[in-house]
């Protein structure tokens, strides 16, 4: 039962950060809201979308960013120029596409940015601050490739990466880096001509807060300290639970460092849950199933890319239920296996203690009547008890077991 309530917890908790989308009627258009680091989250999140716009359909992006890291911001100028779809970055009043933000932005059909915005400061850092001349220069030409792709001022754009230039959005429109000056979203949506559109917002579900979780260096650093420490535990002294919670770590941490994809993840995590499960028949008192049970879970959310599921339903509810009957069917697999392990242990082994009886051992401590000695037989050490003194080093006979004791009589050697 510890698994059933071990998954009812989880589950509570995910669905705190489950995030409706709001939409009505008939005609939609998606705003997919960008708003602070761009990190794996944010680009699983946009790609996924794009994926699914029909050609010409109008896509809209919230953005307002300090910045992010390259993988990430690769993902997703690469989505966006390749799409169908005709993309709109907006960036709102007092909002800001810094660093990974401006080569994003420089990456959409239209650009547009409310007063009070502002776009650039692009040079490339590393996590320590500094700055690599190769890597400069590499940005440099690739942020002027994303420009002239779209018809911008590679001039600037070029600036924005060697000199950190940044522009406000008057500026921007005047030396063609953005393309429209709007007041609000309202006035946008105007301008496009699509404001009779009911808007669609798109923020983050679990599947990219999971991702952008595990995109945290911080966090990447724990999990593969944390697994190397279990590893090193597990050379000492061996245990299933050690090595498949380490195994586990390091294919988060792969993932993470962008060694491997989400759906290769999900595909290991699903297998090692597997894995874990079953072990549970004959090792571990629980522990293995939960940690099954939540490396399973882990999977599934990374493993659903449709939005014809999970993602996007508008109702909390069918959420919530769905993931019930995920953990009640994963929880109650896991309690039968375990209590299939109880049977087996249960059963009795054809050298089990039965067999003893009528077998001779000798006595390795004395045994008197009502204070049980030791005696050694068949390669092990037993309990003794006798009606009479047997001292150490005589020969006895076991005729009969009580529990783990057994019941012996002296041999005579006459």
């Amino acid at each position: 039962m510890r698994v059933f309530k071990t998954l009812i917890i989880i589950m509570i908790l995910v669905t705190i950060y489950v995030q409706p989308i709001e939409s009505i009627g008939d005609k939609e258009v998606k705003m997919i809201r960008v708003d602070g680091v761009i990190d794996g989250g944010y680009a699983d999140l946009i790609v996924r979308q794009l994926s699914l716009v029909e050609e010409g359909e109008p896509v809209i992006i919230y953005l307002r960013t300090n910045g992010g890291y390259l993988k990430p911001t690769q993902d997703i100028v690469t989505s966006i120029l390749n799409t169908d779809a005709n993309v709109t970055i907006f960036i709102p009043r007092g909002g800001f596409a810094f660093s990974a933000g401006a080569y994003i932005a420089l990456s959409s059909d239209t650009l547009a940015m409310a007063p009070g915005s502002s776009i650039g400061s692009a040079e490339p850092r590393d996590l320590s601050g500094q700055v690599d001349p190769k890597v400069k220069n590499a940005m440099s030409s690739w942020i002027v490739s994303i420009a002239e792709a779209r018809g911008r001022n590679s001039t600037l754009a070029e600036k924005m990466v060697t000199e950190n230039l940044n522009l406000p959005a008057e500026k921007a429109i005047q030396y063609n880096i953005a393309d429209l000056l709007v007041q609000d979203l309202d006035q946008l949506l105007e301008v496009l001509g699509i404001d009779e559109y009911n808007l669609v917002m798109v923020d983050k579900d679990i599947r990219s807060q999971l991702l952008s979780m595990l995109t945290d260096p911080l966090l990447l650093g724990i999990f593969i300290n944390i697994a190397a420490l279990l590893i090193l535990l597990e050379l000492f002294n061996p245990t299933y639970i050690g090595m498949v919670v380490a195994a586990a770590l390091l294919i988060l941490s792969f993932l993470g460092l962008g060694v491997i994809g989400a759906d290769t993840t999900a595909l290991a995590l699903l297998l090692i849950g597997a894995f874990a499960i079953v072990m549970e028949t004959w090792v571990g008192e629980g522990e293995l199933a939960v940690a099954g049970a939540i490396m399973s879970i882990l999977g599934i959310f990374l493993l659903y890319r449709g939005e014809m599921f999970i993602w996007t339903f508008n109702q909390r509810l069918l959420v919530i239920g769905g993931l019930i009957i995920l953990g009640i069917g994963v929880s109650f697999f896991g309690y039968y296996i375990h209590k299939i392990r109880e049977t087996l242990m249960m059963r009795e082994s054809p050298v089990g203690k039965h067999v003893i009886i009528g077998r001779e051992g000798v006595v390795k401590k004395d045994i008197k009547p009502g204070e049980p000695g030791i005696i050694f037989v068949d390669g092990e050490y037993w309990t003794a008890s006798s009606d009479t003194y047997i001292p150490v080093g005589s020969r006895v006979r076991v005729v009969d077991i009580d529990g783990l004791t057994a019941r012996v009589e002296p041999i005579d050697e006459d």
